[in-house]
């Protein structure tokens, strides 16, 4: 049964007065994976409102034109682009600012789909605004007057794509890459290396920098897709519980089975690049593919996993970086038989095909400052402490280091997902997945 009274209460008091309510990671055990994603997007909310009214952000007139991240842009939302890229806000401050006279390119992606506005006076899917003043452009042909850039929304939602490419990740692996195409162009936001025969994702790579600090809040989420890259797998009937303990049976037997994928204890479809490292709608909504995905337990996916996808982003953003995070899995994870076995578990067991990971990692490189940091996870509540702890390959360099009191997780929670970081060195000798880079100190 779902817990719609935690839920609702809790949606409540993000929708009043701003106030305290728990981290997600303490509803961890609480909620489930679609009734967890509701509270973090509300929690981010009230945490974002919180941050916006106690920052110096520039609110009074100014000459060009300022649009808030959170307030001004419409939804359903057309792909914004400056110059040759995706269009970016000024630092961590969650506003875009353009000069009077600065352009950006409004496109309607997908076929059928038009730019819609107030104002509008010519059908159009990609268009050009220009800067007036404060929060209104003008468009030449296309829009009378000025009208307000928020206004500016698209008759349904932006089509993103994944499309396989000719370039070839570690092992000879597939590239995809993620994206949307405006007149013709391939703009992409993250690539996929993808095992074709395992069904694997093996890792996702994708910019962050401090201008992802901020993100828009309240984006619905939109179903999960595989695209062409599943064949012959219902890859979202993989995710059902019921699935996922008749898999289970098969390895371990009913019995355990029942103990093994509970209410509380499941696979969920675990973000390897997050839905809010993404600033803009667009972009979160791109990332519902099963090719940036990986079965990961809910309450790690909750936990420990979450509190290092907030928790970096925030750090990225203060610090300034300018990082590249690569984000994995390897591994297989294991659980006991009746005959007191460890067995290897897939979703589709037929066929040794989308494995649950054992790891999930996060490498955070900023080749700028030469300096990297691997993030890495134990995807198994079953585990004793004592196992999970055998399962750490390096030197945990996060623990004990005030250099990294600012990622607020709970490392020897194996319900949550056991926890360690580890030197870029250090994690190549054991998951080899990496393109070459260097780094002559860690990111923190």
């Amino acid at each position: 049964m779902r817990p719609v009274l935690v839920l609702a209460a809790v949606l409540a008091a993000v929708a009043a007065l701003p106030t305290e309510i728990p981290e997600p990671s303490q509803m961890a055990l609480v909620l489930g994976e679609d009734d967890f994603e509701d509270y973090l997007d509300g929690y981010l909310a009230l945490q974002q409102s919180k941050m916006a009214n106690a920052s110096n952000i520039e609110s009074g007139p100014r000459s060009g034109c300022t649009f808030r991240i959170n307030g001004d842009l419409g939804q359903p939302q057309p792909v914004y682009l400056r110059g040759n890229r995706y269009l970016a806000a000024n630092g961590n401050t969650g506003q875009i600012r353009l000069n009077t006279g600065e352009q950006v390119v409004i496109a309607c992606t997908g076929s059928g789909r038009t730019i819609r506005h107030p104002n509008v006076a010519a059908s159009r899917a990609v268009a050009t605004a220009t800067c007036v003043n404060n929060n209104l452009v003008s468009g030449a042909g296309w829009l009378n007057g000025n009208g307000a850039f928020g206004q500016l929304t698209c008759s349904a939602h932006s089509n993103y794509e994944a499309q396989g490419t000719t370039s070839r990740c570690w092992n000879n692996n597939l590239v995809i890459r993620v994206g949307f195409i405006v007149n013709n162009v391939f703009y992409p936001l993250y690539w996929s290396c993808f095992n074709q025969n395992r069904l694997e994702v093996l890792y996702v790579w994708y910019d962050q920098t401090r201008e992802n600090a901020v993100h828009q809040t309240g984006v619905d989420r939109p179903s999960w897709l595989a695209g062409s890259f599943f064949p012959g797998v219902a890859v979202n009937t993989m995710y059902t519980q019921a699935h996922q303990k008749n898999v289970v049976a098969q390895y371990v037997g009913p019995a355990l089975a029942d103990r093994y994928i509970t209410n509380h204890q499941f696979l969920a479809r675990g973000h390897l690049t997050a839905k809010s490292d993404y600033v803009f709608a667009t972009g979160q909504r791109a990332t519902f593919f099963f090719i940036n995905a990986a079965p990961q337990w809910q309450p790690f996916n909750a936990g420990n996993w979450n509190s290092l996808e907030q928790n970096l982003r925030a750090r990225i953003g203060a610090a300034g970086y300018n990082t590249v995070i690569y984000t994995g899995t390897f591994g297989v994870t294991q659980l006991r038989n009746q005959n007191n076995q460890f067995v290897d578990i897939f979703l589709v067991p037929e066929r040794n095909q989308i494995p649950v990971p054992l790891y999930f990692y996060k490498v955070v490189y900023d080749a700028s400052r030469r300096i990297g940091t691997a993030f890495i996870s134990i995807n198994n509540p079953h585990y004793t402490l004592a196992e999970a702890r055998a399962r750490q390959f390096c030197t945990d360099r996060c623990r004990n280091n005030s250099a990294f009191n600012w990622i607020r997780w709970s490392p020897d929670r194996v319900d949550l997902g056991y926890s360690f970081c580890c030197t870029v060195d250090d994690f190549r000798r054991t998951i080899p997945h990496l393109p070459a880079f260097a780094t002559s100190g860690l990111l923190s």
